[in-house]
């Protein structure tokens, strides 16, 4: 048997109808047993995944203007070292995202009706969550196209990431370099990871810091930023 449950900042913890049970044997000695009920939100756990990322997208960020050379294979490793944890970042980050969206629709009041629209008008996705966004926290207009201005570059290119096209493209210049490359050299580098980043951060922290029209959602967001610290992606101030 476990001995207990391994409980993480954050994390909601309760008990389910029928988990807890209190018995009396025939000489009066009672005994009881009780299952604790764990819900860990892994939005956090995505941030985390970009935050590490991030680390390594800038290092190889770092090592290209240091190590650059007339060598093509050695440029082609060191624009790939790049490459692979800046997508990373931003691919977390959209996950992140459609987590926090999951998160807060219940409590944004959307009516069947309006969920079979955006399905049949093909709403974009950033928009989907801009919306859920925009209703649990009550963002006014200013506030509203900012959010979806962030959240549209992220799943942007969060969706060409993980639905690649071969597509042909014309070749991109990068100022860090003097050859032509593919245009994802040039999206998925550390500069717009760093700022996908930043802006998904601070978006989760606004709607923490700015509440929202229900106590459960600034409970939600408040586990959000709580298992952050403990990952040490954010820190509050004391």
């Amino acid at each position: 048997m476990p001995n207990g449950v391994l409980i993480f900042k954050g994390m909601t913890v309760g008990v389910l109808p029928g988990d807890l049970s209190i018995s009396v044997d025939d000489e009066g000695k009672t005994s009881g047993n009780l299952v604790l009920s764990t819900a860990y939100n892994v939005v956090p756990i995505w941030l985390k995944i970009a935050h590490d990322n991030l680390k390594q997208s800038k290092l190889a960020s770092t090592a290209i203007p240091e190590h650059w050379d007339e060598e093509s294979e050695n440029q082609k490793q060191l624009l790939m070292r790049e490459l692979a944890p800046s997508m990373q970042v931003i691919v977390a980050c959209g996950i992140a995202l459609d987590g926090l969206y999951d998160t807060l629709r219940p409590h944004a009041k959307l009516s069947a009706e309006e969920i079979e629209a955006w399905k049949k008008k093909k709403t974009s996705r950033a928009k989907q969550i801009s919306e859920v966004f925009r209703r649990t926290h009550k963002l006014k207009k200013e506030t509203y196209n900012e959010f979806f201005a962030c959240i549209d570059q992220v799943m942007k290119f969060r969706d060409k990431a993980v639905h690649p096209s071969l597509k042909l493209e014309n070749s991109c210049s990068r100022p860090d370099v003097d050859v032509a490359v593919d245009w994802k050299f040039s999206a998925y580098r550390f500069t717009n990871a760093e700022v996908c980043f930043n802006n998904t951060v601070n978006l989760v922290a606004y709607l923490y810091e700015n509440g929202s029209i229900s106590t459960k959602i600034d409970k939600s967001l408040s586990n959000i930023i709580e298992a952050l610290e403990e990952l040490k992606v954010v820190q509050r101030n004391a």
